[in-house]
């Protein structure tokens, strides 16, 4: 009996238990069905101008503009709305003249950006995002005014969006937003496309082989983090300006002439400028002369472009820059030409043989490949420097057919005396002396009665004179000029030649 009541508690304790568990789950499914939650509509405005008096945050990357949801009542619950930005749509509000086509360009995708979806907490009205906008984008279309269409859609639970207001026109005034003098953009930095490497000396630097030309660009705007820009040459922009006539003096450069040293201009965090460098040797510029003791009047020119600046703009009518070189500008050894002194009666210091311009053999000199004398002068020139003379002046060894040349600069137009240092055992020397390959002596100025009294280093004057000894007037224009000695018979030691103007 006592185990059959056993039997009926735990049976009754049981059956207790599922009916209140049952209890419990009809409840909270009662809980659960009867629960309503209130929907709302969503809207946006239908247009956001942001311009000046607008609310935005401006950085050196970024537009950060605030934008709004309302709500037509507070939300009972917690829901999704979904964001998305659109640009294609930006034609067709030209088209319909909603938006005005001659200020108006949409922006590039991806650079007008919202977060795809909000979350709404429960019990607002209105909600906030931001629209984030690349300032690179507007920088790039600056004075224009970009739009974008930032539209809702997938609103959850039960929740609707406003008829006619799902959808947002943002509008950002770039010359309003921006101010003019911040806006970053790349040019090359001389204000013409015309540079003239010779005009600064910062222009440009020396070796003993090499000239390296530094053409600069500008950053305009506050400086960031580092960038780079491409570098080309743009040989066909050289032969268009010269057919236009922009270039009138020039002459293309031929890219085997020169490399660029740095093809990718890199900009320094924090710089305002970077500089495009080529370089050229020194004896492949003053080979283009016309002939040899010709000066150059057609300047070698090159042509450089900058493109896929890895941020920021490169103002396109700037990208592009022309170099003009003036190889006489390389050719005294000195630096300067010889000065020829423009005042009457007065001689010029004397134009040194050893002295002769830069720009090597078939160019600024004529000579054989032995090299004699002073093995280091100058070298890998072959002219044959005694080393006799401290300073080096005397060039010896000379035979027919060689020549040396010098950059000379005369001070006044007039008439001039002409006086050669030579030294020589013979009778039979010959020469003639050319001022821009034009001959100021006559062939054959060493007549036979013409030497020294015996020695090559016995240098002596042989002036330029007629039968009763007066010198007989060269002409010689002011300016820049190449003077040229020719051997036409080698037989002597040259030490130099002194102008002195004539009354």
């Amino acid at each position: 009996m006592e185990k059959i009541f056993n039997y009926f508690k735990v049976g009754l304790i049981a059956s207790v238990a599922i009916l209140a568990a049952s209890c419990k789950n009809e409840k909270l499914g009662d809980v659960v069905t009867d629960q309503n939650y209130a929907s709302v509509n969503a809207s946006v405005d239908n247009r956001l101008d942001v311009g000046t008096g607008s609310t935005y945050t401006l950085t050196g990357n970024d537009l950060t503009i605030p934008a709004t949801i309302t709500f037509s009542a507070a939300t009972s619950t917690s829901f999704a709305i979904n964001l998305s930005t659109n640009v294609d749509t930006v034609a067709q509000l030209v088209t319909a003249g909603t938006l005005p086509a001659a200020s108006t360009v949409a922006f590039p995708s991806g650079s007008a950006a919202v977060v795809p979806q909000i979350i709404v907490p429960a019990g607002v009205k209105s909600v906030s995002f931001n629209i984030v906008v690349n300032r690179s984008a507007m920088e790039i279309s600056y004075g224009k005014n970009m739009a974008a269409v930032i539209k809702m859609s997938a609103i959850t639970k039960g929740n609707k969006i406003a008829a006619g207001k799902g959808a947002m026109i943002l509008v950002v005034k770039t010359a309003e937003v921006l101010a003019a003098n911040s806006i970053h953009q790349i040019a090359f930095a001389p204000p013409t496309k015309i540079f003239n490497v010779v005009a600064d000396p910062a222009n440009y630097t020396l070796s003993s082989v090499f000239i390296t030309v530094n053409v600069p660009i500008a950053l305009q705007g506050v400086p960031g983090s580092a960038f780079t820009v491409n570098a080309v040459s743009s040989p066909d922009s050289v032969t268009k300006y010269i057919n236009n006539g922009t270039l009138p003096n020039s002459v293309a450069y031929s890219d085997v002439n020169f490399s660029i040293v740095n093809p990718v201009v890199t900009f320094a965090a924090g710089a305002t400028t970077g500089t495009l460098s080529f370089q050229t040797k020194i004896n492949t510029l003053l080979a283009q002369q016309p002939a040899a003791g010709m000066p150059s009047v057609k300047f070698p020119t090159v042509g450089l472009t900058i493109s896929n600046a890895s941020k920021y703009s490169i103002v396109g009518a700037k990208n592009t820059v022309f170099a003009v070189i003036d190889p006489n500008f390389f050719r005294p050894f000195k630096g300067t030409p010889f000065f020829i002194k423009g005042t009457v009666g007065v001689a010029s210091d004397m134009i040194v043989g050893a002295n002769y311009d830069f720009g090597g053999e078939g160019v600024a000199y004529h000579n054989d490949l032995n090299k004699n004398g002073d093995g280091g002068w100058r070298a890998p020139d072959f002219v044959d420097v005694s080393s006799d003379y401290t300073p080096r002046s005397v060039v010896g060894w000379n035979s027919d057919g060689f020549y040396l040349t010098w950059s000379v600069n005369v001070e006044t137009t007039g008439n001039y005396g002409v006086v050669s240092w030579f030294g020589t055992p013979n009778t039979n020397g010959r020469w003639t002396i050319f001022v821009d390959n034009v001959s100021i002596s006559g062939t054959n100025l060493m007549a036979a009665t013409y030497r020294t009294p015996g020695a090559y280093g016995d240098q002596q004057p042989f002036p330029y004179q007629d039968a009763n000894n007066a010198p007989i007037p060269v002409p010689l224009t002011a300016g820049y000029h190449i003077l040229k000695l020719y051997m036409n018979v080698g037989q002597y030691d040259f030490r130099g030649i002194v102008f002195t103007r004539l009354p």
